[in-house]
């Protein structure tokens, strides 16, 4: 059975006058995968820090500082962004007062692509 990598991204855009410090869930995995990269990107206001969530651990080691106008990305640290099937994925605004906020996960599953739902 051929197997191959297969890259996903979940994604949430919030806005707010500021958006609130708050944890969003956005995805439980199906399969084993791994985070690989964490994208966060702002409009207004004068900061956004964002994060990602397995369960309740981050998984940057510092929140990122979502660029303004353009995205800002962050790679966690090695096994940090593994996922077991079932684990919940959630995007973190953690601090700021930007008025619009896009955080994104790029997310690798290493699985037959025809046994995902």
């Amino acid at each position: 059975m051929a197997y191959q990598r297969r890259i996903i991204t979940q994604s949430i855009r919030l806005t707010g006058s500021p958006v609130a410090a708050a944890t969003h869930v956005v995805w439980r995995a199906p399969v084993a995968c791994t985070v690989t990269k964490v994208h966060g990107y702002r409009t207004g206001g004068a900061a956004a820090a964002v994060n990602a969530k397995i369960g309740s651990t981050d998984v940057l080691a510092a929140d990122l500082t979502a660029g303004n106008g353009a995205f800002t990305s962050g790679t966690p640290a090695s096994g940090v962004g593994d996922m077991d099937a079932g684990e919940v994925l959630s995007l973190e605004v953690a601090s700021g007062d930007a008025t619009t906020v896009i955080i994104q996960a790029d997310i690798a599953i290493d699985a037959d692509v025809n046994d995902l739902p």
